[in-house]
């Protein structure tokens, strides 16, 4: 029975009896990890107050390799994030990153989607409140590229049309940009939205250029690919909040 210290974001917390919690945590060394933190409720517990999602800190706890439940002994916070929970947008924005790491992380460590989760909910905490879903967007679309999910956005993939002056669409199903010209009547988006699609894929938060109608289609393809049509609820919750 291992003790073992590792940099750690706290992704759920539930409540177990009246005086400890279940945490949900991705750590650095050791992948996803379930730990049980026990009298954390408790007002006079050292632990009280920190186990809150989004919380980063080097945890402590007794690994155990043939359990999927572990004994949480220590956490010693490194950054709160709190401000994320007092403004419901940016909660949801940052539940967004946290759900998808929960159903798609590999059970392996894996660094780079570590360093993606901190980076996306640090830039949750900065943007101002006109960016947020385009930045919790491009977030998600980081991690889905991360986990190995990310769109084929170089041009049409039926005619190979670079899309730098015409319009087209993003196939969810087949991952990649139709031209105008490759698909069937219907509703495209222009030279210039397709341009902040791929601005968007790469990283970089879309802001006041990112229309509630992008932020649709990309969540419909993270759905289709990453969550294999899984309906997240913070996702939902994002796109209810862009369309008000």
């Amino acid at each position: 029975m291992p003790i073992v210290t590792t940099r750690s974001i706290v992704l759920q917390t539930h409540a177990y009896s009246d005086t400890s919690k279940i945490l949900r945590l991705l750590t650095m060394d050791h992948g996803p990890q379930s730990v049980m933190a026990r009298g954390a409720l408790r007002p006079r517990s050292r632990l009280s107050g920190l186990l809150e999602p989004f919380a980063e800190g080097a945890a402590t706890f007794y690994l155990k390799p043939d359990r999927d439940l572990h004994t949480l002994s220590g956490f010693d916070l490194v950054c709160e994030r709190q401000a994320l929970g007092r403004d419901l947008k940016r909660y949801a924005a940052a539940s967004v990153l946290c759900e998808l790491v929960l159903r798609l992380a590999p059970v392996e460590h894996d660094p780079e989607l570590f360093h993606a989760l901190t980076t996306g909910l640090d830039s949750l905490m900065s943007v101002e409140a006109v960016a947020v879903s385009g930045t919790a967007v491009a977030a998600a679309w980081t991690l889905v590229d991360v986990l190995g999910f990310a769109p084929d956005l170089g041009g049409c993939a039926r005619c190979g049309d670079p899309l730098v002056e015409r319009g087209g669409r993003l196939d969810v199903r087949e991952g990649s940009l139709v031209c105008d010209q490759c698909l069937p009547p219907g509703a495209v988006l222009p030279a210039d939205e397709i341009r902040t699609l791929r601005e968007v894929a790469s990283g970089q938060p879309g802001g006041e250029a990112l229309s509630s109608r992008q932020i649709h289609i990309l969540v419909e393809f993270i759905r289709h690919h990453a969550a294999e049509g899984i309906r997240l609820r913070s996702l939902d919750f994002l796109l209810l909040e862009e369309a008000r």
